[in-house]
């Protein structure tokens, strides 16, 4: 037999008892420390910070082990494809100030400067597998997606970064004297391209200071030359040079063949290989440029020292310098200065030396 039970209700509690309860709850809540229910959140913040410090010691660790250069260039490099977006730079406080030329960049955020379409090592190229970018990857630019690294790409980074701005390139450039005509017609700010001062040139635009000072050289095809010196001493042969000198196409020396060696014919070419693969065929008696040109075709191709003979001019010089529209006669002297400060004045065998990684691939 199954005893049943009944339930007894639960007696009623005052309305006042509960709401006494309620308040004395609410008074306790109030008075315990913050901490009490941040517990939860906190796991969640430390583990965030950790990873943040695991990513900041893993970069330090980068830059304090013994890496490879190679592994250290690619690292800067991914860093730079990443195009994070750049926060505004304010403007300086007394930019009302500034001459035009400088304010009208300024403002703006960037300089554009002028660069031949074609890569010309070690002064500028693009970064790629066939031709990469080697050295300190501090002096890179990035832009347009794509990484440029040499002289004047460094050259155009030290100039933006005293004036606050970024680098824009502008390579619509057949020829140097193309890229003049875009600075005379002010469609970039400056030139730094590999370009030489010359008279004809200053009568639309300014020039900087140079900030590479070489000499022009000859590479004589040997056949040639020995059928024109006849016995006669070389320096006396060569200043009566005859037949086809090869140069590059709308280059400063088609001006210098001209006037230093007035009874050749100027064979002018797309490219220096063009010139180089003319004058090794014997179309031409010799291949004209500056010197650092024409001791890199021995260093690169040794069999260039069989088919040339090589001479470097000695009273001669070819200044390379910056490009300016002559309304920027301010840009111009913090060009100036900007060159004076930093020592920069090279010589072809110094570009050599501090660009032989560059020049190697």
């Amino acid at each position: 037999m199954i005893e049943k039970t009944t339930s007894t209700p639960f007696p009623k509690v005052p309305p006042r008892l509960v709401a006494g309860l309620i308040f004395v709850i609410a008074l306790f809540v109030v008075a315990l420390p913050p901490q009490v229910f941040s517990n939860s959140n906190s796991s969640k913040t430390s583990s965030k910070l950790s990873i943040e410090e695991i990513k900041s010691n893993y970069n330090e660790n980068l830059q304090s082990n013994n890496i490879s250069q190679t592994d250290t260039i690619a690292i800067n490099k991914g860093k730079m494809i990443q195009n994070e977006p750049k926060p505004k730079k304010s403007l300086p406080e007394d930019i009302g100030l500034y001459p035009p030329d400088i304010k009208r960049i300024i403002e703006r955020g960037y300089i554009e400067v002028a660069m031949i379409g074609v890569d010309s090592p070690p002064f500028f190229q693009v970064d790629t597998p066939e031709t990469p970018c080697r050295g300190d990857a501090n002096n890179f630019v990035n832009y347009d997606n794509k990484i440029y690294c040499g002289l004047d790409v460094s050259l155009s980074k030290g100039i933006a970064d005293q004036l606050g701005v970024d680098v824009h390139f502008l390579r619509t450039a057949k020829t140097f004297n193309d890229t003049v005509d875009l600075v005379a017609e002010n469609k970039a700010d400056i030139a730094i391209s590999k370009i030489s001062r010359t008279l004809s040139r200053t009568k639309k635009v300014l020039f900087s200071n140079p900030y590479l000072n070489m000499r022009q050289s000859l590479l004589l095809n040997r056949v040639q030359f020995a059928e024109q010196s006849s016995g006669r001493r070389p320096e006396i042969a060569i200043r009566e040079l005859t037949g086809n000198v090869g140069v590059i196409q709308d280059s400063s020396y088609v001006g210098y063949t001209n006037q230093k060696f007035p009874k050749t014919i100027v064979n002018e070419q797309p490219s220096w290989p063009d010139v180089l693969k003319a004058a090794r065929s014997g179309e031409l008696v010799a291949a004209y440029r500056d010197e650092l040109e024409v001791k890199r075709a021995i260093l690169q191709d040794p069999s260039n020292a069989i088919n040339f003979q090589t001479v470097v001019l000695t009273d001669t010089n070819d200044s390379v310098a910056m490009v300016l529209p002559w309304q920027s006669s301010h840009l111009r002297e913090f060009v100036n200065q900007y060159l004076s400060s930093n020592n920069i004045d090279y010589t072809a065998d110094l570009l050599l030396e501090k660009f032989k990684e560059l020049l190697a691939a």
